[in-house]
């Protein structure tokens, strides 16, 4: 396969993650934030093997089946276990500082799904972006730049809605 096949093939795979985990973001619903997280976690992996970025994409796929299991499972223990794994397998393959970048992003991620809910999930998924938009920028990946930055429009709009909700539930005092 050619540069410019790979490359499209690449933008391709990231254009289609982007898709799916806008759809995740922009919903209220925790379950299906989570479910189509996941689903987009897998086009990005595959994005980032088709680049090269093995660190990236081995997180990537990390994060995939914490975020299934994030579906099943709660509680700070699932965290603790998780990040170990995640930290024992990353840590050995850290060769720049762009490569801190997935790593941190990936453990914050990891607390946020197994141990929040609600805005503070959401909010804890937002400095999550913002560690793998800086991760993005370095690799060049123009699609996942697109996603991260579209990830935390979505993300607020999804934060100001819960809370729009949560607000309108609670009765005024007259």
């Amino acid at each position: 396969m050619d540069f410019l096949t790979r490359e499209h093939l690449a933008q391709a795979l990231g254009l289609v993650g982007f898709l799916v985990s806008l759809v995740g973001y922009t919903s209220a619903s925790d379950r299906r934030l989570k479910v189509m997280m996941t689903v987009g976690l897998v086009f990005l992996t595959v994005h980032f093997l088709v680049f090269g970025a093995w660190l990236v994409a081995l997180n990537l796929t990390l994060n995939t089946g914490r975020t299934w299991l994030s579906l099943h499972r709660r509680g700070f223990r699932w965290f603790v276990g998780i990040a170990a794994v995640q930290l024992a397998v990353s840590l050995p393959l850290i060769g720049a500082v762009r490569d801190v970048f997935p790593v941190a992003g990936s453990i914050m991620g990891t607390y946020a799904l197994f141990c929040l809910s609600g805005v503070r999930l959401r909010v804890a998924l937002l400095a999550t972006t913002g560690l793998w938009f800086v991760n993005n920028l370095l690799w060049g990946s123009i699609g996942a730049v697109l996603l991260d930055f579209m990830n935390a429009l979505a993300n607020l709009a999804a934060i100001r809605r819960i809370r729009a909700t949560a607000k309108a539930a609670v009765p005024e005092d007259s």
